[in-house]
């Protein structure tokens, strides 16, 4: 899972299709250096999906599947301000190119 900001610039709504049951957040990019956690390499080399914007400032739109599981929105600390996307690890391996 991959937590973020709550997309709300309209401009970046505008540039980005989402399904019903997906949605977008917004991560810093020195972020993804926790990604070695989970046995990656942390350093985003790939800009591919589910990256699927940066901004100005060099932060990364993430797009995946809402996270609405109770029981896993219960492990984590989201303040009101941000959401969490479900990604696939082989979609973030890619990102890093592992």
């Amino acid at each position: 899972m991959v937590q973020g900001w709550i997309v709300t610039d309209p401009e970046i709504l505008a540039m980005i299709t989402v399904s019903d049951d997906e949605t977008i957040v917004e991560v810093p990019a020195t972020l993804m250096a926790h990604l070695a956690k989970d046995g990656l390499s942390g350093d985003v080399v790939n800009l591919v999906p589910p990256i699927v914007h940066i901004t100005e400032n060099g932060h990364y739109i993430i797009k995946g599947s809402h996270v609405t599981d109770p029981e896993a929105l219960g492990q984590m600390s989201i303040p009101d301000h941000e959401t969490c996307v479900e990604v696939s690890r082989s979609a973030i391996a890619a990102l890093v190119g592992g």
